[in-house]
């Protein structure tokens, strides 16, 4: 995995929802309370195969303090017939297992948020769908803005759309969003509460990545690294990469973000960030 080709916004959202969950329910228009969350791993069983534990891996799944059952699935792509039924069946599979109530919310994250080849008479049941290319956030960029000119600490909502942001209307590009968010971080990172800091330079790096050309990407990663005095983990992979072999920086840099991604994390949880298989990840790290 080259840090060059990380580009998916599926994982700057999971990332999102794991470091912010109520605060991005409540930027969404969500309106409810998540108390837990709940693996993503849906396990079957048939006469043929036997048990098979990682079947199917959807994005997201939490439980409300209400008792509700919550299904997240994130989509960059024009939504299609069958990603509907993909998250019917995840709908499906959870109710009868958890036998409580179940939303399914899809959350477009792109431009390109048409449905296609959907009729009900092909699905019948009625997930939520999210457009967040719909959703305009230019008062809360400009509150976010002043913030910052006048030193003003960032709550947990503001911190969670410093991240977010290119994911919205605005009038503003994505880049120019990024790069301006990048400033703010390196130039006022008093205004970010010190337990959100490093989260929020994380998913900076996953946007640098994504809305940012090549070229630009080190000097912005660096910038961002300024603000807590020490070299980042995707900033120390791509160093490694630029000074060791090809393939040698590769594998390192792989291990060095797994570790570190792991302190916090479960196998579980970072197979389902960095889309590799639990077993590829044990491998990658050295443990049989």
């Amino acid at each position: 995995m080259s840090i060059e080709n990380v580009k998916n916004r599926d994982l700057l959202m999971k990332l999102c929802f794991m470091m912010f969950v109520n605060n991005v329910l409540k930027v969404f228009g969500i309106n409810e309370e998540i108390e837990d969350i709940l693996p993503t791993e849906l396990i079957s069983f048939n006469r043929n195969n036997g048990f098979k534990i990682f079947d199917d891996m959807h994005d997201f799944r939490a439980v409300t303090k209400s008792g509700k059952i919550i299904i997240f699935e994130f989509k960059k792509n024009p939504l299609r017939k069958n990603d509907l039924k993909q998250v019917y069946d995840y709908y499906k599979r959870t109710f009868c297992k958890e036998k409580t109530d179940v939303t399914a919310i899809i959350i477009v994250i792109s431009k390109e948020g048409k449905i296609t080849e959907y009729t009900e008479l092909d699905i019948t049941y009625h997930p939520k769908i999210i457009k967040t290319k719909r959703i305009n956030k230019q008062e809360d960029l400009k509150i976010i803005r002043n913030k910052f000119e006048n030193n003003i600490q960032l709550n947990s909502i503001e911190c969670s759309l410093v991240i977010t942001f290119p994911l919205f209307d605005l009038k503003e590009s994505e880049s120019e969003i990024v790069e301006e968010m990048c400033r703010n971080i390196k130039f006022h990172s008093e205004c970010i509460p010190k337990d959100r800091l490093d989260e929020i330079i994380l998913g900076m790096y996953l946007n640098i990545l994504e809305y940012i050309e090549f070229e630009k990407q080190d000097n912005l990663i660096e910038m961002i690294d300024m603000a807590t005095r020490t070299e980042g983990v995707f900033a120390k992979m791509k160093r490694e990469e630029r000074n060791e072999g090809r393939n040698e920086g590769r594998t390192e840099g792989e291990r060095n973000i797994i570790l570190e991604l792991l302190k916090t994390n479960t196998l579980t949880e970072v197979s389902n960030m960095i889309n590799k298989d639990v077993s590829e990840i044990q491998k990658i790290i050295g443990i049989e």
